[in-house]
């Protein structure tokens, strides 16, 4: 697997040579431990004995692909985990689904799925506020692309080396393909993609298959203590924007959250920047704030699982009192609107009532004529 940008090709092209990939090329890089993790996610139902034999006789990923019924056997599998094991090893040369391929609203609901959101659309994804860093109006790198300025800005406030990869290959265990561009130190930490105007939906279906497999390859670079230790943890952060509209993502292995998919946006269109250029340059400098302050958080909080798994512990502790705060205020809102038709009601029948009364206009000129009409029939009363 590359860490390196790959030279420009056309969408055809690189579609061809993705769609190539399977499983097996992503195993056979697996170490024995590797291997052991991947196949304890896959329920075979292989029971301790099992692995203590994979891990006796140092099976590593490109050696499982060699292995048959008949070879498990003779490294002492008993009949049925070693025909499980050998049509699994069968099943992995199915090519693997390219990121772009996630199309589809199903596509969509099944990464949401796979990543605990109690719901079949974007805004079931729990919200977090995004770390925001303030920047200096005179800053140079506003001269840049939002992403290219983001980076120089954290890099100088961190003092980190931070780049940034256009058309990354990224495989995991469910899809391979480009991702439009990561941002990386020493591991990726943002996965960036480019959503399509009128259907963001679909950006955030192929991003979520993104996370998945950068969290995995993430992974595979800590040590067999780290990362094979029950309570490993990381988190990730990811974009999916179409350059007017910029949502965040966070991505952990209890759970993923969102920012409002209304909160930040910047209009590119001429008469916004005719009419209101404070308000553009207002708005990129907010956006890029967020890139900056995720970046920052990312580099900064240490690359440990225990300092990661505190550091967002406390985030997320903070975002639940945030959501019990939206939640109460959400009640009180319904509260409200329950209300609102008892009043409407109520003032529909006050304003019949006045429409049925006779008005002072009309009632008063039929009385003046009743009385002239009385004295002409009884002049001498």
């Amino acid at each position: 697997m590359s860490s390196q940008a790959s030279s420009p090709a056309s969408p055809a092209s690189i579609t061809e040579e993705i769609s190539t990939r399977t499983m097996s090329d992503v195993v056979k890089d697996f170490n024995t431990e590797e291997l052991i993790d991947y196949l304890g996610r896959k329920n075979l139902k292989l029971d301790k004995d099992d692995i203590k034999i994979l891990r006796k006789e140092k099976i590593s990923g490109l050696a499982f692909l060699e292995l048959t019924e008949e070879k498990f056997r003779s490294i002492g599998l008993a009949l049925g985990p070693a025909t499980t094991l050998a049509k699994f090893i069968e099943g992995l040369s199915q090519k693997l689904r390219n990121y772009s391929s996630l199309k589809t609203l199903d596509d969509l609901k099944e990464m949401l799925r796979r990543n605990k959101v109690n719901g079949e659309d974007i805004t079931n994804i729990k919200q977090f506020t995004p770390v925001f860093e303030e920047i200096s109006n005179d800053d140079k790198a506003f001269d840049h692309s939002i992403l290219h300025a983001s980076i120089a800005i954290a890099k100088k406030l961190t003092s980190q080396d931070i780049f940034i990869v256009l058309q990354k290959d990224i495989s995991g265990e469910d899809a391979t393909g480009r991702v439009d561009y990561t941002i990386k130190s020493l591991e990726e930490f943002l996965c960036i993609t480019e959503g399509k105007l009128r259907n963001i939906k679909i950006g955030y279906a192929q991003n979520l298959a993104q996370l998945e497999s950068a969290f995995q390859t993430n992974k595979k670079k800590r040590t067999a203590d780290q990362a094979f230790n029950e309570d490993y943890f990381d988190y990730l952060y990811s974009i999916v924007t179409t350059g007017a509209e910029w949502h965040f993502i966070i991505y952990t292995p209890d759970g993923i959250y969102c920012t409002s998919g209304s909160e930040y946006q910047i209009n590119l269109t001429k008469s916004a920047i005719k009419e209101n250029p404070e308000l553009l340059r207002s708005n990129v400098k907010r956006v890029i704030g967020i890139i900056v302050g995720l970046l920052k958080d990312r580099v900064s909080v240490g690359s440990s699982p225990t300092s990661k798994r505190l550091y967002m512990s406390s985030e997320l502790e903070l975002l639940k009192q945030r959501i019990t705060k939206l939640e109460a205020e959400n009640t009180e809102l319904r509260k409200v609107n329950t209300e609102i038709p008892d009043l409407k009601n109520k003032l529909l029948s006050l304003n019949n009532e006045r429409i049925a009364e006779p008005k002072p206009e009309i009632v008063i000129p039929n009385r003046i004529q009743k009385i002239k009409e009385f004295d002409l029939l009884y002049p001498q009363i």
